[in-house]
């Protein structure tokens, strides 16, 4: 719940100047998101990690980095106030992957991702109900060759662009081989795949790397006796809201964010589904 406060000038000699953009942006196709990290109480910032389908991976795309620009507009009358986001970017030349890329991205229904080097967290555009949509220009004279592209949500909706510090899937989840011995590391990344089972197991952690704040995420497995996540202590289980344990089911989802005390590491539920 958002409680009003007070907005006071943020930290820095020259907060208003302009932050170099990361070169390149991130894009998921909405069709291959399995889950969605939803927005906290206040409606901003996303909790959890977006999962995608089996075999589905986020894309980069190289944009001139002094010209990237997002940007969001409102619309409607006094009670019926929207929001539509919008990203411009500029791809240098006109080689055949820039081609292919805009030829088969036209219609389909996209979510941004894209980042400062001045932040400790990404920008969200577009959503389920209101995604992204690529509208490409060419120029190609004796001034410069260069693909234009914007992406522009056709529906409003009623977020701005949400604040994202979650991670970034370029390859598959990590397939965990015993759901008893579930080992967090580095190396395995912070996105694991459950066996399906025939005879139930209970889901154990182990050796959690990650640094405190970060965000691992199962994927349940399924099975004929699908793997069980109790609330308790690590390695045997994880501090789970109202201490509901959660049941591996095909393709269920639960982000857990990792929580330093110092001699020990905790996985603490943010989010299921």
């Amino acid at each position: 719940m958002y409680i009003r406060q007070n907005v006071v000038k943020p930290t820095g000699k020259s907060p208003a100047a302009s932050a170099p953009k990361e070169p390149n942006i991130v894009l998921v196709a909405v069709d291959d998101i399995l889950s969605w990290p939803m927005r906290d109480s206040k409606g901003v910032r996303h909790v959890g990690n977006f999962v995608l389908k089996a075999g589905a991976k986020m894309i980069e795309v190289y944009m001139t980095p002094s010209k990237s620009k997002a940007s969001y507009e409102s619309e409607g009358d006094e009670d019926a106030v929207s929001f539509k986001q919008k990203f411009e970017g500029e791809h240098p030349g006109n080689e055949l992957e820039i081609a292919e890329f805009v030829q088969n991205s036209v219609g389909v229904n996209w979510v941004i991702i894209y980042g400062s080097c001045s932040d400790n967290y990404r920008k969200v555009l577009g959503s389920k109900c209101a995604p992204m949509q690529l509208k490409p220009a060419l120029q190609d004279d004796n001034e410069a060759r260069k693909h234009m592209l914007v992406f522009e949500q056709a529906a409003a909706s009623g977020f701005v662009p949400g604040h994202y510090t979650g991670v970034l899937t370029f390859a598959n989840p990590f397939a965990v081989a015993n759901a008893g011995e579930v080992a967090i590391s580095l190396a395995n990344g912070n996105v694991y795949k459950l066996p399906s089972l025939a005879i139930a197991d209970a889901i154990e952690a182990t050796g959690v790397e990650q640094e405190h704040g970060a965000i691992i995420t199962l994927i349940g497995g399924g099975g004929v006796a699908p793997a069980t996540l109790a609330s308790g202590i690590l390695p045997n289980g994880a501090v789970l809201k109202d201490g509901i344990s959660w049941v591996a089911l095909e393709n269920a989802v639960i982000n857990l964010q990792v929580f330093d005390a110092g001699a020990n590491k905790y996985l603490m539920e943010l989010s299921r589904s």
